[in-house]
């Protein structure tokens, strides 16, 4: 990546808050929030960097980082652009005092609070990607209303935190009574709830926390179609897609398939490395779609994704 600049990022987590620094009135985008880190230097890897990083600006000593998402982004600047390809891991664990060796301002701040920040705007798919879960639920077959309730009910005492309504037989009016039984059951649980739905659809949904784009539905959008406060997750299966999803400005994507699926036989599965590719290339946190179970979960991860998303997988079957 001739002409890209690696820089290590740093989420430091300690009870549900995230370490987060104001740049300095010498440098670019000054008073503006970010998380720590810096430059790669020669022959230094990601954790290295951000080890050291931590110990310059903040004095704590850090360990146990795990890569949490990586993209590129360009940093427009008075004098040109700045490209760049951030890595960015997470950790809770570091020692010390928090003292500013370099004279930054720090503060804990709330993981549910970082989008009312002033952050750094090549932050935002990391403060994302902090914010969601793991795994992405995609309900499957079920009998009716009942049925339903009874797996999802299921399925968030289990600890699923996140989950789409894929109803495509269901007509408006039954789909939009589910979405408000599903969304209620949801957010007792702490959990959230997209529906995978036409826009128009979508409006009358107002308990509903977000839409799931579908593929064919994305590439004819020319701006986010709901609002900033609800979530947008894309179903995208290329680079182009990929692109469209960051260009509407997406929450997260899902990029499909990784592997051959017995609803898809016909279509060619991405595979890890494809998939690896794609999601670096990428400023949205990216969901691994396509015949994962829990057991992908840390392959995904170490692939780049955000985690994985499922029907069969995670969809819990008839009692």
């Amino acid at each position: 990546m001739s002409g890209v600049v690696a820089v290590a990022v740093g989420c430091l987590i300690r009870n549900g808050q995230v370490l987060i620094g104001q740049r300095l009135a010498r440098q670019s985008f000054a008073g503006e929030w970010e998380f720590p880190g810096g430059k790669l230097e020669a022959n230094e890897t990601p954790v290295e960097a951000l080890v050291r990083e931590f110990k310059e600006e903040t004095g704590l000593i850090t360990e146990g980082w795990q890569a949490l998402i990586s993209y590129p982004w360009t940093h427009h600047l008075p004098k040109g652009s700045l490209q760049v390809q951030l890595h960015v891991y997470v950790t809770e664990q570091a020692s010390g005092e928090l003292t500013a060796p370099e004279g930054h301002a720090f503060e804990w701040c709330p993981l549910a609070d970082l989008a009312q920040r002033r952050m750094l705007v090549a932050n935002k798919g990391i403060v994302r990607a902090l914010q969601l879960p793991s795994s992405y639920m995609i309900t499957g077959g079920f009998h009716d209303q009942q049925d339903a309730i009874g797996r999802l009910e299921q399925a968030l005492k289990q600890g699923i935190k996140l989950v789409q309504l894929r109803a495509k037989h269901l007509d408006k009016s039954a789909l939009s009574r589910l979405a408000h039984e599903m969304a209620k059951h949801c957010h007792g649980h702490g959990a959230k709830l997209l529906v995978n739905t036409a826009v128009d659809w979508f409006e009358a949904m107002p308990l509903v926390d977000g839409l799931q784009l579908s593929s064919t539905e994305l590439m004819s959008c020319t701006s986010r179609p709901v609002a900033s406060d609800k979530l947008l997750g894309v179903s995208a299966h290329n680079a182009v897609e990929l692109a469209k999803a960051a260009e509407l400005v997406a929450d997260f994507a899902l990029l499909s398939p990784v592997k051959a699926t017995q609803t898809h036989p016909d279509t060619p599965a991405l595979g890890w490395p494809a998939f690896t590719q794609l999601t670096q290339s990428t400023p949205i946190p990216v969901y691994a779609l396509g015949g994962m179970t829990p057991s992908d979960l840390a392959i995904a991860k170490s692939a780049g994704a955000q985690g994985i998303a499922a029907i069969n997988g995670l969809w819990p079957q008839a009692f």
